[in-house]
């Protein structure tokens, strides 16, 4: 009898040991492997965009990691979240059920969770179990790309909050501040005059609801709510703290510079005094692609200053014989745009007829050692009649930044409709000067400063085989040019660039153009942007833009698309000054601005182009005059954080 008392106490114990610790071994397993699925389902929406895609990657590798070698069963099919979360059952051969619910939660980004539930067969435990099964379960979620962690605003200075006077965001302006993406604030938000509409969420540490004229609308159209799937409708919420993201500063590889004079090219290095931009009338600056340290800070009182690569004479985005209304580089009684004229001159005769012309502007720029060509948008189309004895000429008044030009020919009689092709480029040889453009456009004479070319075809080069191959890479005979630019934003601004494209389509010279590391052309995202620029500007200087002049800058991918950096705490000595970003009618910072222990005042509309907004990250920032749109975009933001566990 003792035996037989004693042998059950044995098998209980046996029980405990082996299968408990089966029990607890396969738990874990269960736990790593729902963590890896929902992990994985958000890093493959973040690179995809398509949660169909996601969801399988998260059966994939949860079926991996739980060592399940055969294809679940899954209800209903893998598809994205319409207005509700979306519940999907995959049932694995041996019983094993994974249920993915996917919850797309607009700024707040997209959340998948996980729960995996497998049968424990017993050994020793079936004996005390009557043959029972236990049921083990697991749980995880996932989020990502959340707006919060990349906000349009945000601010972290504490004014306003436990005490503290001041505010954190200051809006005293009139109509109507309107932000698509997050507005985040560590302090108080202060709407005294005009109102604010947040297509998004308000993170509002002490206050919920923000006083004043605050309304949340949907996510992301804008529109007001209520909202119709996919658009979300945004929430004022509390007591969330912002912290600093510390990116570091930039790395400043160029030289030490002499203060800017009349040459229209500037480039990057260490700057020791401000250049105080507006010295010259009528002038305008190009900024070589790099990172310009400005110690004594950076002032722009009247002259057009940007790194946007740009043909002469712009044309209508809708009709290539029409000249755009705004040309990007005349502003402000700034004359810099450039033009071109194509004549008919004697020579080694090409084919007669009607010949259509246009031009783009190339350069190279440098980063890391590895040379990066790019080539601006075509100009408007040019015609002229060549009779016999006579063969092409084409003249350009130069626009700031080319250092050529490519010249593409329609053959006759196809004219303005192409198709185009390469005949060849145009070096810029002369000195471009900024001393006085308002003489410009000119095609002879020295009156225009910025100077001007000329080059002749004839029959050696448009020999009567030419013609345009759409097959031959750019850069080559015959090649076709890049995309046209697109329509402007509105009445009263320019065109915009092309848009990003597989290469070699889409803007092939600004905020939309990518390469590798080795300077090929890239889909974008890519490791580099070419021509792009990073203002650096340490303790003791202050940016200050006026409303006399403009300014138009990209950043890029190599830096992180920090377009305007300036040291915070984590960085000392802290830049604590406050920045002024006017503008007279066109100007961008394209890219973050980050200045987390110094202010931002943005005093008008103009400062701020809507479809390039990085972000602010700034200690303080503040709204007066006339209100801008201000509207996120992940592609000139730095990278967002990438998927993390929520539960």
């Amino acid at each position: 009898m003792l035996i037989a008392i004693a042998l059950a106490v044995v098998v209980g114990m046996a029980a405990l040991a082996i299968d408990g610790s089966r029990a607890y071994a396969l738990r874990r397993d269960l736990q790593e492997a729902v963590d890896a699925a929902a992990l994985a389902a958000a890093d493959s929406l973040q690179q995809t965009g398509d949660y169909a895609t996601a969801e399988q990657a998260a059966t994939t590798i949860f079926a991996a990691n739980m060592r399940l070698y055969s294809v679940p069963s899954c209800s209903p099919v893998y598809a994205a979240p319409s207005g509700s979360p979306l519940t999907l059952s995959c049932t694995y051969p041996d019983g094993t059920l994974l249920t993915q619910v996917v919850s797309a939660l607009g700024a707040q980004g997209s959340q998948f969770t996980m729960t995996a539930k497998q049968n424990l067969p017993l050994q020793f435990g079936r004996i005390l179990t009557n043959g029972g099964t236990p049921l083990l379960v697991a749980t995880a979620s996932s989020g990502v790309n959340n707006l919060l962690y990349t906000p349009s605003l945000a601010a972290l200075s504490q004014n306003g909050c436990g005490g503290v006077g001041g505010n954190a965001i200051s809006v005293a302006g009139s109509g109507n501040l309107v932000v698509g993406g997050d507005i985040v604030s560590n302090g108080s938000i202060a709407v005294s005059t005009g109102t604010v509409s947040v297509g998004g969420d308000i993170y509002a540490r002490c206050q919920s609801p923000v006083p004043g004229a605050v309304t949340n609308t949907c996510y992301p159209s804008g529109a007001n709510p209520p909202c119709t799937f996919p658009d979300v409708a945004g929430a004022t919420r509390s007591g969330y703290r912002l912290v600093d993201p510390n990116y570091p500063p930039p790395a400043v590889t160029g030289p030490s510079r002499a203060m800017p004079g009349t040459d229209v090219v500037l480039y990057p290095g260490v700057y020791a005094v401000d250049p105080q931009f507006g010295t010259y009338d009528n002038s305008c600056y190009f900024l070589a692609g790099g990172v310009y340290q400005w110690t004594r800070g950076l002032t722009s009182d009247g002259p057009f200053v940007s790194n946007e690569l740009k043909p002469p004479d712009e044309p209508n985005s809708t009709n290539n014989t029409q000249l755009a209304a705004r040309q990007f580089w005349n502003i402000n009684g700034v004359q810099c745009a450039g033009a071109f004229r194509v004549t008919a001159v004697g020579g080694t005769a090409i084919l007669g007829g009607t010949w259509a012309v246009v031009v783009t502007s190339t350069r190279t720029d440098t980063y890391a050692g590895n040379n990066y060509p790019r080539e601006s948008a075509p100009s408007m189309c040019r015609t002229v009649s060549v009779g016999a004895g006579q063969i092409l000429q084409v003249q350009i008044s130069n626009v700031p930044g080319a250092t050529a030009y490519n010249v593409y020919a329609s053959k006759p009689p196809n004219g303005c409709t192409g198709p185009f092709g390469l005949v060849g480029s145009i070096p810029v040889t002369g000195p471009v000067k900024s001393t006085d453009t308002s003489l410009c456009p000119s095609f002879t004479g020295s009156g225009c400063t910025l100077g001007n070319e000329t080059a002749t075809y004839d029959a050696l080069i448009l020999s009567v085989g030419w013609s345009p191959n759409k097959f031959a890479p750019p850069g080559t005979t015959g090649a076709y040019p890049p995309d046209g630019q697109t329509s402007p934003l509105g009445s009263r601004q320019v065109n915009s660039n092309a848009k990003r494209g597989v290469p070699p389509r889409g803007d092939r010279a600004n905020e939309n153009q990518c390469a590798t590391v080795g300077g090929a052309p890239a889909t974008c995202p890519g490791p580099i942007t070419p021509g792009a620029v990073s203002l650096y500007i340490p303790s003791g200087g202050c940016l200050v833009y006026t409303n006399n002049g403009d300014n138009f800058i990209f950043s890029g991918y190599q830096y992180n698309w920090i377009v305007l950096y300036e040291p915070g705490r984590a960085n000392p000595p802290a830049n604590t000054c406050s920045n002024l970003l006017d503008a007279a009618s066109n100007s961008a910072l394209i890219g973050l601005v980050y200045t987390p222990s110094a202010a931002v005042n943005i005093p008008t509309r103009a400062a701020v182009r809507t479809e390039h907004t990085g972000g602010f990250i700034a200690d303080t920032i503040s709204f007066t005059g006339t209100l801008p749109l201000v509207v996120f975009s992940s592609d000139y933001a730095p990278s967002p954080p990438a998927s993390r566990l929520v539960n």
